[in-house]
């Protein structure tokens, strides 16, 4: 009796144990459910939002270029709507606008394709006619009946608030969803975007969407009216209070969907994940549990410890998706920002952020396509991974942005390792062979105590290097005070550049050239500068460097250009005998391919002879691309332009280079003359002026000051001199007296407009 007891006994602990363990073995499978659940969701919550966000984005991108474009042709659109939907042509197809068309108030409308339509029954043409920007609902397309969105903008009339037109841009929906079609969750998910209403604005190809989506709420009830009808009902809720949030649905399979609100018309962005996602993983664990739960009535505590080592193993495949960089395969940004904490509590040495990115990576991947531009990525990180030492780490972030931590003992040791870097990433090999040569811009913070935050760290880097974004070359910037007060100064600047330019807030200045020989004003070079409605001067170099780095000097050089063509008209026809003025044009404006069409366009409506009009390019123009240069001058001397080569000395020199490009005039930099006085510098200006004249083209000297430069630049043959010995930049009014007072006869005037 007493042995059945026993057994009965250990059978009962048994009993006991395993339904211990079955509980136990429940309770974990539904935390693994649970928690794998809850990753999807945030996972799922993240990626809409994000997609929100750059749906947004990606619409107020598309209002901004149309309200940019408004102001191109609002002249012309005066005068002959037709002509500017003719002009708007090239914008339509570089956008991937369907159309983009102008429209007079009464609704009649002259489109880039051609096509006649009436819009004003349309409420994004009324919404825009009373000066709002607006972008439009799904609509039909009146050509072909296609899905279209319509952006719209008023157009006005210059000094005037009150709308002269409308400027619309017609958007397939089809082009639409390609904004949105990201593949997530390994091709798993996809998303919608609907009204408020529910109506769909732009549906998915995916397989496991709704098929010939209509209406959401619609759908989901159809798809399965018993488990969908509250979820429908929270889905309205969510959209109608314009909240984000999430419902599980069912449409052939459980599935769940995130809505975020978008911020334009009400619109949501709807994202869908199966549920499968989450079940495929859980019951790949559940199946092991169990297993070992069999396993673990004889072994209880090697299946516990199997049981810890299996979620270990799971918990850590979660932090990889969440920590690994896709693209490089090395650390995210969220993983940095983990590993950095402790990293940033060890004393022994000095540390610093470094954020880096790319200058013109966007070019890069458009011409050498986005997988060469995955590989340039994947090489940069292992170029600068090899480089660390213990105790540092790097991690590549969104696009081409990285973020690193150095540890250094001095300033000095730490410039040492940038610049070394620098050197490492200098160029890149493509696939193909070609040598592209990088341009790195980075921002470094110093860790100095004031901050235990590492995302406040790392805003500092990026705030140290958007101060030197752009500037053409490898550069780094320390983060200090000074540098955000200068990027909140730029910033300011940049809120009101538009809008100076518009209202004529950029003025000419003046500085005369003389001849050497007669000491006869022979020309002029146009200086831009800054005079703001309260009367201030803005020097240059507070604005200039910042706007070759933003690309606004573009639109400021074919302004000095046409201001400089219109004051010279002027001159001409209040009876005096301008000189030839020459007008600065930054490197960038080399790379549009119309720029030259452009300037000749500018010249033609101002009815100036080309004599009176030159070009100054800087020296490292001609050195980046040969054969755009030569293309740009042989078209500006078909038309008379000449065109000089400025600050001749301050870059990569080359005498090879006065062969292979034919300018006209050579502009000595400044920095040559200040070193008269130097018997090898006066040598090396010697011969500079000798192979020049040899070569057919004529020298200015450039910042002449002294009695003493003039002379010495006259006895050796200096054609031209510009600078303060002669006179200072002066405004138009000033130079008009100067013009004046200077005596002029027919040959000198010839002989001038021939140099």
């Amino acid at each position: 009796m007493g042995k059945y007891k026993k057994l009965y006994g250990t059978l009962l602990l048994g009993l006991i144990a395993i339904i211990i363990l079955l509980t136990a073995v429940f309770s974990y499978s539904r935390s693994i459910e649970e928690s794998y659940k809850e990753e999807n969701i945030n996972s799922l919550k993240e990626l809409s939002n994000q997609g929100a966000l750059m749906l947004n984005n990606e619409i107020k991108n598309k209002q901004n270029l149309l309200v940019e474009l408004s102001h191109d042709v609002s002249r012309i659109f005066v005068d002959d709507p037709q002509a500017a939907a003719v002009y708007l042509k090239e914008a339509a197809a570089r956008n991937n606008f369907k159309r983009i068309g102008v429209a007079l108030t009464d609704g009649r409308a002259y489109t880039t394709d051609d096509i006649a339509l009436n819009i004003s029954e349309r409420g994004y043409f009324s919404r825009a006619l009373h000066g709002q920007m607006t972008v439009s609902r799904n609509l039909d397309d009146y050509t072909d009946g296609g899905r279209i969105a319509v952006y719209a903008v008023p157009i006005l009339s210059d000094g005037s608030d009150k709308p002269i037109g409308v400027l619309f841009a017609t958007y397939s929906m089809d082009t639409f969803r390609k904004t949105i079609e990201v593949s997530f969750f390994s091709g798993a998910g996809y998303s919608y975007v609907v009204q408020e209403n529910g109506d769909v604005v732009v549906d998915s190809r995916h397989p496991e969407s709704f098929k010939n989506l209509k209406n959401v709420y619609a759908a989901l009830l159809t798809a399965d009216p018993k488990n969908n009808r509250d979820s429908a009902e929270k889905l309205w809720q969510l959209i109608n209070s314009k909240k984000d949030g999430y419902i599980e649905f069912y449409n052939g399979s459980q599935k769940y969907m995130y809505c975020s609100p978008i911020g334009v018309n009400n619109w949501m962005l709807l994202t869908v994940t199966p549920a499968s996602v989450i079940e495929d993983k859980t019951n790949m664990v559940l199946h092991k549990t169990y297993l070992l739960g069999i396993l673990l009535i004889v072994i209880f505590l090697l299946l516990i410890w199997h049981i810890m080592r299996i979620h270990t193993r799971n918990q850590r495949e979660l932090m990889n998706i969440a920590y690994v960089d896709e693209i490089t395969g090395g650390y995210s940004f969220a993983k940095f920002f983990k590993e950095a904490e402790p990293l940033l509590r060890a004393a022994d040495k000095k540390t610093a952020i470094v954020s880096m990115d790319i200058d013109g990576f966007k070019y890069f991947n458009d011409m050498f396509g986005y997988e060469e531009g995955n590989d340039l990525l994947r090489y940069i990180c292992q170029e600068i991974r090899a480089s660390l030492n213990e105790g540092e780490i790097l991690a590549h972030g969104v696009a081409d942005t990285f973020i690193f931590l150095l540890r250094f003992d001095t300033r000095d040791e730490l410039l040492w390792r940038i610049n070394d870097l620098c050197l490492y990433l200098n160029h890149y090999i493509t696939k193909s062979g070609q040598v592209y040569k990088l341009s790195l811009s980075m921002g470094i913070y110093e860790v100095d105590g004031e901050t235990d935050d590492i995302v406040s760290m790392a805003d500092r880097a990026y705030i140290a290097r958007q101060t030197i974004k752009n500037k053409g070359d490898t550069a780094w910037a320390f983060y200090d005070g000074a540098v955000r007060d200068k990027l909140l100064h730029e910033k300011e600047i940049e809120s009101q550049m538009e809008r100076a330019l518009a209202e004529g807030e950029f003025i000419a200045y003046y500085q005369p050239k003389y001849s050497t020989k007669e000491q006869r004003l022979i020309g002029a070079e146009a200086l831009v500068r800054w005079r703001r409605s309260d009367d201030v001067i803005v020097p240059p170099y507070q604005f200039v460097p910042l706007f070759e780095r933003n690309g606004f000097i573009n639109k400021l050089d074919r302004y000095m250009f046409e201001l400089v063509c219109r004051q010279q008209t002027l001159w001409l026809g209040e009876g005096l005998a301008p000189v030839p003025i020459s007008v600065n044009m930054s490197r960038m404006c080399l790379y549009d391919p119309h720029i030259v069409d452009e300037y000749i366009g500018i010249l033609e409506e101002s009815g100036l002879p080309a004599a009176y009009v030159k070009l100054e390019l800087t020296e490292s123009a001609f050195f980046e691309n040969t054969s755009i240069m030569n293309g740009v001058i042989e078209a500006l001397h078909k038309v008379g332009i000449k065109v000089l080569m400025d600050d001749f000395g301050t870059g990569y020199s080359s005498m090879m280079m006065l062969k292979n490009v034919d300018i006209d005039v050579l502009k000595l930099d400044k920095s040559f003359v200040d070193d008269i006085g130097d018997e090898r510098s006066e040598k090396i200006i010697s011969n500079i002026i000798y192979l020049a004249h040899s070569l057919q083209i004529e020298v200015t000297a450039e910042g002449v000051e002294t009695k003493a430069q003039f002379e010495f630049l006259r006895d050796v043959g200096c054609d031209y001199i510009q600078g303060y010995y002669f006179g200072k930049p002066q405004p138009a009014e000033a130079f008009a007296d100067l013009l004046q007072k200077e005596t002029w006869n027919g040959s000198d005037a010839d002989a001038d407009t021939k140099s």
